[in-house]
């Protein structure tokens, strides 16, 4: 991988895991999860990882399954457990997926410091 390519990845990653290490502090602070939304969690955790370390990699078809993964997991959560959670923290998951679409832009981008 190049330097530039490294870089950017970086900064694009910067604002996803930030919003996503501050939802994570609000979900610890503010309820109980439920055990099934904790497998949602962990099977979110694992597969957008996969796609973060793979795009990382410049292996584009792994990213991209590992996303497809990730995306009705991170849906099932938003929908079954998420709809009566407090404004701020709902933001907080809006923010976070805007910053992850972001990040996923970036790493998708044809020939990014190749």
């Amino acid at each position: 991988m190049s330097a530039l390519r490294f870089v950017w990845l970086t900064l694009a990653l910067l604002p996803y895991a930030s919003l996503a290490a501050f939802d994570g502090f609000l979900h610890e602070r503010s309820r109980k999860v439920p055990r099934l939304e904790q497998w949602l969690h962990a099977g979110s955790a694992i597969s957008i990882v996969v796609c973060i370390g793979a795009l990382f990699r410049a292996q584009t078809l792994l990213a991209i399954v590992a996303f497809c993964v990730f995306a009705p997991l991170a849906m099932a959560d938003e929908f079954g457990f998420h709809a009566g959670l407090a404004a701020r923290e709902r933001r907080v998951h809006f923010a976070s997926y805007v910053a992850l679409c972001l990040f996923l832009g970036v790493g998708l981008w044809p020939g990014l410091g190749s």
